[in-house]
């Protein structure tokens, strides 16, 4: 009895130790990834994750790949340099100056990445544009490539957040870039652009066409929003008439648009076609029915349509439960296509791309392992 007494008392001693040293390891890292968390969503407000890092130093940069020219904001930890990420806001106008674009790059900052935010068309005509994903990965080269002053040279990071994930995903899946990329992180992404399209202007969506459909509560401004800066994409009267309709209706959801509409030519009457239909359904036929220079851009920028064979980095998937820009089947769907790369949080504290609201403890706990996941790729 004693000799057993012995070796058990051994065993737990054993297990104690073990218990520590694990509780030693994880438990500043998820500290760590709380505050990284609340600083987010706290925005220009104190925090505790600022009082213990030092604001990074933000500067203005300038880049040419192959003889184009690109700039941006490059913001440079005060601590240690632990990795490099660019990063990649929705359709903000004059994102690169937006206090939430700064403070969350400054975030990124304060955790030891070095933080580039490139200039997009989609920051000018708050559309995202086929020419971006040229313009992402002469950024992300640049960051890659370049010799800075205290940060070892490694893969890099790309955050994008709505409408950018798909230009950010095609980049990261195209040489030069996909050797240079060890990890993306997208809030509110999305994986079709006739998904998309679908949800925006029907409310339908759902994971795959064995499902019924499910609905979301209507969105006027995401619909009026949409044909404003997809009228962009279609030549001649035509697209003036189009904001136009889109203007009005953004100021005044009740305005009167008819005579408006009945000036519609044949490929503003294909756009507007697709914006007063609910029916899921129909869908598919009026997107097809594009002017053919819409339907190029919208091609370009589908995911689902293209080959994403050449994307080998990890991808950190977070959207929010009741999404309503972009249903949150859009992300399920990104990471089913991603395979064993991706991983996929569905949370109930997220909007579209605001970190902001309550949820669960489970879902909390959710959040918890999704920052320090992203935290855990500097290592």
């Amino acid at each position: 009895m004693k000799k057993g007494r012995g070796r058990f008392v051994i065993y737990l001693l054993a297990a104690v130790a073990v218990l520590s040293a694990a509780a030693a390891y994880w438990l500043p890292r998820y500290l760590e990834a709380a505050w990284f968390l609340e600083d987010i969503a706290a925005g220009e407000q104190p925090s505790m994750w600022k009082t213990l890092h030092p604001a990074p130093t933000a500067a203005g940069a300038q880049w040419t790949i192959e003889g184009r020219a690109g700039r941006g904001d490059l913001y440079t930890p005060a601590e240690a340099i632990k990795g490099r990420m660019i990063f990649v806001p929705g359709l903000l106008s004059d994102a690169r100056r937006d206090p939430r674009v700064i403070a969350f790059a400054e975030t990124m900052a304060r955790a030891g990445f070095l933080t580039l935010v490139p200039q997009t068309t989609a920051f000018d005509g708050l559309k995202a544009n086929p020419g971006d994903i040229q313009t992402l990965s002469d950024a992300a080269t640049w960051l890659a490539d370049t010799d800075f002053p205290n940060a070892p040279k490694t893969k890099i990071g790309i955050s994008a957040l709505s409408y950018m994930a798909g230009p950010s995903l095609i980049a990261a899946s195209r040489a030069p870039l996909n050797d240079k990329v060890a990890f993306v992180f997208f809030i509110g992404g999305y994986y079709s652009m006739t998904d998309v399209i679908r949800f925006v202007t029907t409310r339908k969506f759902r994971l795959s066409e064995s499902e019924p459909w499910r609905e979301e509560a209507p969105a006027d401004y995401a619909l009026w929003a949409f044909l404003a800066a997809n009228a962009q994409g279609i030549e001649g009267p035509d697209r003036a008439r189009l904001i136009a309709i889109a203007s009005a209706k953004l100021r005044d959801s009740n305005a009167d648009i008819s005579a408006e509409v009945a000036q519609l030519e044949h490929d503003g009457q294909a756009v507007y076609a697709l914006i007063a239909n609910r029916d899921p359904d129909k869908v598919d036929a009026l997107v097809a029915a594009l002017p053919a220079s819409l339907k190029a851009q919208l091609d370009a920028l589908d995911p689902s349509k293209l080959d994403l064979s050449g994307f080998t980095a990890d991808a950190l998937l977070v959207h929010g439960k009741d999404d309503p820009l972009i249903a949150s089947t859009e992300s399920e769907k990104l990471a089913a296509a991603l395979g064993g790369r991706a991983h996929l949080y569905l949370l109930e504290q997220v909007t579209h791309v605001e970190v902001n609201r309550a949820g669960s403890t489970w879902d909390q706990l959710d959040m918890l392992f999704a920052g320090r996941r992203l935290l855990g790729y500097r290592e």
